[in-house]
């Protein structure tokens, strides 16, 4: 295996996408508007990042197969496949439905949208909603694809959506004018595209014998992402469901001044996640000794790179902004963009500790963790957002990701000693 070139393929995978996304999104945000803008930013989410709603069987499906892998137990690598998919399927019908009948509300209540829009804005949530299907179902050939090691693959389609993800708006707008249904229809196509191209590199596993889904196939997915399903169902929501909490707050015309930082400095994390999703399959066949090497030796070179890069962002975001898209809007922008940076630079960090219990089979401390952290984050979101505004939901979220690595690092440690106790 080779660390280095996987964790290439995955900053290609999420970063190559920047390149569409640096040149479009001042046209779409030019042609939309403010606040239609701000409802785009929320389809995004849906389809772009709810596929993390896969009942923890993408992340689930790379354990398991990378276990296989290192026992030789090729023969079981097609059915544990098959019963993976038969579980992110029905957890993304499930997440669609739910979305489905939240859209009127979420549309005509909750974010404060102006009547002008809500219509639009409702059919493109219920449009998007359908979008969620082919998102977890990526998820768990994803998932598959990186714990057989397959990370060009992978990358090569998520470098694809990423694309899509900004050029389709822009397109949309251009031949059919300011509508956001059909931004999200489009959408929503490229992800069934998605799909299909993950499909292809598994085409010999999909098409493998037929057998019954027996038990022992089904379980320790389950067992393993039911978990993970927790973060998975709780993560989105401290990352990029605060944009509904805001959105409420402050309305959707002032959206932007947040969202647009937020998706830009959280884009900054591609570097340790590349790492990390690298280090996954890696870390699940390690011996303890060889595990606690490489977790320290990773756990440092992440602290050191990511601090420098975020520093820099910190200290270029207002020329940046203001080159991109405008000198007031930097203005306004910069004091989230600051914090947004030192919680980009924390979060990064327990990356590592995070994929270390992973590894080690142990997503349950993450998940009972994620669930603590999301009480204080709706508590500490109400209270900042309520009297700072955008400004308070930034420093909501850098406390929520405060909390999450010292409690994540705490485990870690204890892990080790334990390990070191018992070898």
């Amino acid at each position: 295996m080779s660390l280095r070139r996987n964790t290439m393929w995955n900053i290609a995978g999420s970063g190559l996408p920047l390149i569409a996304a640096a040149a479009l999104i001042p046209y779409t945000l030019r042609q939309l508007g403010n606040e239609a803008f701000g409802v785009l930013t929320l389809i995004w989410a849906l389809i772009g990042y709810f596929g993390l709603f896969d009942l923890g069987v993408g992340r689930a499906l790379t354990y398991e197969i990378s276990k296989l892998r290192a026992a030789n137990a090729l023969g079981e690598i097609t059915p544990t496949l098959k019963a993976g998919l038969l579980l992110t399927s029905v957890a993304g019908i499930l997440g669609a439905l739910i979305f489905m009948v939240l859209a009127p509300w979420l549309a005509q209540n909750w974010l404060q949208i102006s009547p002008v829009w809500q219509r639009d804005a409702q059919l493109a949530f219920q449009i998007a909603a359908i979008g969620v299907v082919p998102a977890t179902i990526t998820s768990g050939l994803r998932g598959a694809l990186e714990g057989l090691e397959c990370f060009a693959a992978s990358n090569l389609n998520k470098i694809f959506l990423g694309f899509c993800m900004f050029v389709l708006p822009a397109l949309s707008v251009r031949l059919h004018g300011k509508i956001l249904w059909t931004i999200a229809l489009y959408l929503v196509a490229a992800r069934l595209l998605v799909v299909l191209g993950s499909a292809l590199p598994l085409r010999r596993l999909l098409s493998g014998p037929n057998s019954d889904l027996a038990l022992h196939y089904v379980r320790p997915l389950l067992s393993y992402g039911g978990w993970i399903t927790v973060t998975g169902i709780v993560g989105p929501l401290m990352i990029y469901g605060d944009r509904f909490f805001v959105g409420s707050a402050v309305g959707a015309m002032t959206l932007p001044l947040y969202a647009i930082p937020q998706e830009g400095l959280q884009r900054l994390l591609i570097i340790p996640a590349a790492l990390c999703g690298a280090l996954l399959p890696q870390f699940a066949s390690l011996e303890p000794r060889a595990l606690i090497d490489a977790y320290h030796r990773n756990y440092k070179r992440i602290a050191v790179t990511m601090l420098g890069i975020c520093a820099a962002a910190a200290l270029f975001a207002y020329p940046f902004l203001s080159l991109w898209l405008s000198p007031e809007f930097a203005q306004k922008a910069l004091p989230i963009a600051v914090i947004l940076a030192v919680g980009v630079w924390l979060n990064s960090m327990a990356l590592v500790p995070y994929t270390f219990l992973h590894a080690c089979g142990n997503p349950r401390i993450t998940a009972l963790f994620h669930l603590a952290e999301l009480v204080i984050y709706i508590l500490a979101l109400y209270y900042l957002v309520a009297q700072f505004a955008l400004v308070g939901a930034a420093l909501a979220w850098v406390v929520r990701v405060l909390i999450d690595l010292i409690l994540l690092h705490v485990s870690v440690h204890r892990f080790i000693g334990y390990i070191h106790k018992n070898n």
